[in-house]
């Protein structure tokens, strides 16, 4: 018969509380070492009575850790799942071999992908909004930090979660787990935001070229499929948002929108 779990959905709601300061005391010796021995103060107290085996435990994850600070809680689950099992040699060696992949992944779903896609789909909402709706667009930026916001603490919050439900299998499971096919179809959804982007600049900047809509609609495909194929050559979304923008204002010059 297993012995009964003594960590609480209470005790990692507060690990996932302490997750969210992970970077505070970031450092060139050990990184993020110091935030992530933080967020598991209430492990180590609702584990061990006695202050000897709770200084025992954080001193044991002061050793040197980096990864996105958002991929940091799957690793964060997967270590209480291991501590409260008496396994800190696994503990430690899951923290070594998932630093890197998870930083990987990321840094590729969430800045090179997510946050300029996000950032073009609020400046549609403005475009589209006009400046005849000054309330409406202001919505834009908001509807930018609501959707990331909500993306990241999801992540944050279920990686505790589902990384200690899993425990070692979380392993098996990002085997599984195609962050490539992610990162693509994030990639088409920021190449339709750059037509789309394209489209109402135009649009809105050259009112005087009198375009009809299957006019306009073939310039944002064209738009769009441009933006793909740069994409598929290896420019990320972010480079792309300048060359839109840069763009832009060179044909402002030149006095052609």
């Amino acid at each position: 018969m297993s012995a009964p779990r003594r960590v609480t959905w209470r005790t990692l709601w507060a690990v996932i509380w302490r997750s969210l300061f992970l970077q505070t005391c970031w450092n060139f010796q050990g990184m993020q070492n110091v935030g992530f021995s933080f967020a598991l103060v209430p492990l180590a107290r609702a584990l061990y009575p006695e202050p000897e085996r709770r200084q025992a435990l954080l001193a044991r994850h002061l050793e040197f850790f980096n990864t996105h600070p958002y991929c940091a809680s799957i690793i964060l689950g997967v270590v209480c799942r291991l501590e409260e099992e008496n396994d800190p040699e696994a503990a430690r060696r899951i923290k070594g071999s998932m630093m890197g992949p998870l930083a990987a992944l990321g840094d590729t779903v969430f800045w090179a992908m997510l946050k300029p896609s996000l950032a073009l789909l609020a400046v549609c909402w403005i475009w589209a909004a006009g400046s005849g709706h000054p309330g409406l667009a202001l919505l834009g930026p908001v509807l930018y930090l609501l959707l990331f916001n909500l993306a990241h603490l999801s992540l944050r919050a279920g990686g505790v979660l589902v990384g200690y439900a899993r425990g070692l299998e979380i392993v098996k499971d990002l085997r599984r787990f195609n962050p490539q096919l992610i990162a693509r179809r994030l990639g088409w959804m920021a190449s339709v935001l750059l037509g789309a982007t394209a489209l109402l600049a135009w649009s809105q900047g050259a009112p005087a070229w009198e375009l009809s809509y299957p006019a306009m609609a073939g310039l944002g495909l064209g738009a769009t499929a441009l933006a793909y194929m740069l994409l598929a050559i290896g420019l990320s979304a972010t480079q792309l948002f300048y060359l839109l923008t840069g763009s832009a204002v060179l044909l402002a010059v030149l006095g052609w929108i």
